[in-house]
Parts: structure tokens; C-alpha cells; sequence
């Protein structure tokens, strides 16, 4: 098996804590919470507590956890923060780990996918069909490279089971939300066993913090992620149902619902080119809605930026339909026969075992998902900004296109801003510059 001598590995490189003050990783969120019912401040507070008696002070953090987080007050959680580096997992963890918008992540690009480290294989995978294609997907991606196929087309050919790299900054708070997700039922091994490893090693440095207590895992008091391996998500299938006309799917970006405030021309244009920071929270309560349809590669850069509001399509309706993406670069090529019949083999074999969320992980980077994507004002002018951008990635470049064109048709005074990022920002952060925008 390739990649079999590349093992994941889950390291928590860093905690929020203070050595030199004696500071454990507990204690940010402990008196924290004291200082809420103290005229103390927290620093003061951690002071008394660890001039206690040994042990003393440990069973007080009990309890102030019982009294706090155990009964859902989940700020509490919030002060703790844990940071992992993380080897090896597959790109199908990735696209898990990204999924909560309150965790922050710098991840290995997937143009740095190689043979040599290959790709996971369970056990119940292995000497399997699956086990093949995943090889030949590896071996064309190959051939590709090699004849000058862009790497960041190559790779859409490439299996979730991808082995990858990153480094993730959570708090406690969204540490539990992304345990009580792996816990839900078609969630593949390998992405619950990523997880249960990080809350492993947080729950030893912090163990009072970490413990379920019930209300600290309240599925309603987190900020809802969007769930890629859910086995339903019937209003979203109902809504590209709704936008089929004729047979035809739905367009590569609908949009369902607008609505603004009416500010005014000046004030949109204070707000963007003066950068009055007042009107642009102003801009938070436009809302654009859209149903937009992309490869899992560029919803993967898509929700890792968390600046948009997103539900997903679930992966196994998206397979059901079986739509892929071809991209230009390989379109016309001696490889496009071969790239398309791929395709084609392994969501065939993926769909007959559609049950067992094992198969899901050979599912290519090229299968297209609908994405429900909520955004405001402020990110029609910074996120659409930064993905209109000559230099981002061909794909999600246009997505944003598409979304800045139906917001200059239905909110002008908005749409004017909604252009590549030169353009408003007035300096060019890219090596290679278009030519929008001078160098900075």
C-alpha cells in the first residue's frame, strides 16, 4: 500500500497557559469564570487560588466548571484554547475539522499531495476495488503532473483518504462541538479517530474543562456547522428540487433570497474607501442567499476561510447524482477519456456502498456538492474581493464572479465594491501581480 509508513500523528503543540505565572491550561477558563462573581480580577484571583493548599485548588475548578459550562454556559469553554499540528490525516478530517466556524486553520496545500505519502486504507478496504482505484487516481494524478496538468487541476482527480498536513487553533467550546459531530453516525473512522485523538490530549492537560457534563454538549448552543457526512439534508435537496427546470440542475450559482437596509451610495462608499469602520458594520445586515455548485476542492478552500455562513449538500446525495468537475487544463487532453471513466468507476463503486461511510473516503476532490451560502455586505466587498482575485483559484473564481454579478443586479450600491481585490484595496498582496493594482 503506498504512504503505509506515513502514520497519522496528532500533536498538541501548544495550550493557553503561562508557565512563568503558573498558569495551566484550566486556569484561563477557571478564573475567568470566578471574575464574573468577583470584584477580583482574574489575575488576582488566580493568585489566591494557587496559593491554596495542594489539591484544594483542583477541586474548586471542579466545581466552578459544574456550576459554569455544566450548565451550558459555554463563554466559559471560549477561554481555553488548545493547538494542534497534525500529520497525516486524510483530507476527508480536514474537510471535518474546517467545518466549525469558531476554529481557525493554516493547512498543507493539496498541489503538495504525493505518491510517497499515498493515501489512507481501512482495513475493511484493503485488496478491495476500492483499494485500486485509489492507486490508479494516485497514478494518473501522476501522469498529469508530469505532462504539465496544473497541480491544482491534477489533484481534483485525488481521494478524500489523501493523506495531508495542518495545524488547527480551537478553544474547548468548538473542541466539543467537533466531538459531538464524529459521534454522529456516517462519519468515517478515520475522520472520529482524528478527533477523539485531539480531545484525548486536550482532556490530559485539562480534564475538569473537558469533561462531559451534558449541557456543555447541548448540540443547540453551538453555532451550527455545515455537515458534509450527515445522511440527510432534506431542505437542501428540496431547494436544488425546486431549481430544476426542465430536467436541467440548478446553475452553477442561484441566488435565493436578498434583502438590505437601503444605505445610501455615500455611505457604502465611506465605508469601503474611507474604511469607516461604523458603516461598515452597517454593510452586515445586507443578506445574500445562494445555492452554489462546486467541486469538494473549492468547498474545501471555501468553508476553511469561515467568513461565510454554509449548509452543505450531503456527500452522499452528491453522490448520488455523480456530477464531476472537468478541469479546463485537462479538457482537450490525451488524459480527459481517462480522467472522466475514473470518475465514473469510483463513484460507481463509492455509490454501491453508499451505506458504509468507509467507501466515502475514494470519493474524488472533483465531485460537485451544493453549497447553501449565506453572506453579507461586508463579505460581498471582502471575501467576493479576495476570491475574484485573478490569482485565486480558477474555480472558486468563478463561483464569486457569478455571486458579485447577481449582487450588482439586485443591490448595486453593494455590487460596485464586489470586484477583485486590487481594485479596492488599492495594492497587490500576491507575488505575481495582474496588473489591477500596483505592488505593495
Amino acid at each position: 500500500m503506498m504512504g503505509d509508513n506515513f502514520r497519522k500523528k496528532v500533536e498538541l503543540v501548544a495550550c493557553l497557559e503561562n508557565a512563568k505565572e503558573n498558569w495551566d491550561p484550566e486556569d484561563t477558563a477557571s478564573c475567568g469564570a470566578r471574575g464574573c462573581f468577583d470584584e477580583k480580577s482574574s489575575r488576582d484571583i488566580h493568585k489566591d487560588e494557587i496559593a491554596r493548599p495542594f489539591g484544594e485548588y483542583e477541586v474548586r475548578k471542579e466545581k466552578i466548571f459544574a456550576e459554569t459550562s455544566g450548565k451550558g454556559h459555554g463563554a466559559v469553554l471560549d477561554q481555553s484554547e488548545f493547538l494542534f499540528s497534525i500529520d497525516n490525516l486524510t483530507r476527508a478530517s480536514t474537510l471535518f475539522l474546517c467545518a466549525p466556524q469558531y476554529a481557525s486553520h493554516l493547512q498543507q496545500s493539496l498541489r503538495r499531495a504525493t505518491a510517497q505519502r499515498g493515501f489512507h486504507l481501512p482495513k475493511i478496504l484493503e485488496e478491495t476495488s476500492a483499494e485500486e482505484i485509489m492507486n490508479q487516481q494516485f497514478g494518473l494524478y501522476e501522469k498529469m503532473q508530469s505532462s504539465g496538468i496544473p497541480a491544482e487541476d491534477a489533484r481534483f482527480i485525488l481521494p478524500l483518504y489523501t493523506k495531508t498536513a495542518i495545524q488547527t487553533k480551537i478553544d474547548a467550546r468548538e473542541l466539543m462541538h467537533l466531538h459531538s459531530m464524529a459521534m454522529q453516525k456516517g462519519v468515517p473512522e478515520e475522520v472520529k479517530d482524528t478527533v477523539e485523538q485531539m480531545v484525548k490530549q486536550a482532556s490530559e492537560v485539562a480534564p475538569r474543562l473537558m469533561k462531559n457534563r451534558g449541557a456543555n454538549y447541548e448540540v443547540l448552543a453551538w453555532m451550527p456547522s455545515s455537515q458534509l457526512f450527515a445522511e440527510y439534508n432534506r431542505t437542501i435537496e428540496n431547494l436544488i428540487n425546486q431549481n430544476f427546470i426542465g430536467g436541467i440542475p440548478p446553475e452553477r450559482v442561484t441566488l435565493l433570497y436578498h434583502a438590505g437596509i437601503d444605505m445610501t451610495d455615500n455611505s457604502v462608499y465611506r465605508a469601503v474607501m474611507e474604511r469607516d469602520e461604523a458603516e461598515l458594520a452597517n454593510m452586515k445586515h445586507y443578506h445574500f442567499s445562494f445555492l452554489a455548485l462546486m467541486s469538494i476542492a473549492s468547498f474545501h478552500q471555501a468553508t476553511r476561510q469561515r467568513t461565510w455562513d454554509q449548509s452543505i449538500q450531503t456527500i452522499r446525495d452528491a453522490l448520488k447524482r455523480g456530477y464531476c468537475v472537468i478541469p479546463p487544463s485537462i479538457q482537450g487532453t490525451k488524459f480527459e477519456e481517462a480522467y472522466k471513466e475514473l470518475n465514473e468507476r469510483t463513484l460507481k463503486i463509492a455509490n454501491s456502498f453508499n451505506n458504509n461511510p468507509e467507501y466515502l473516503g475514494i470519493i474524488p476532490h472533483s465531485l460537485k456538492v451544493y453549497d447553501l451560502i449565506h453572506i453579507n455586505g461586508w463579505n460581498a466587498v471582502h471575501s467576493i474581493g479576495k476570491r475574484t482575485c485573478t490569482e485565486a483559484q480558477w474555480e472558486i473564481r468563478s463561483v464569486a464572479r457569478d455571486m458579485a454579478s447577481h449582487i450588482k443586479r439586485v443591490s448595486p450600491e453593494i455590487g460596485k465594491y464586489s470586484v477583485p481585490q486590487g481594485k479596492i484595496y488599492g495594492k497587490c498582496p500576491e507575488k505575481k501581480p495582474c496588473g489591477l493594482c500596483y505592488k505593495s
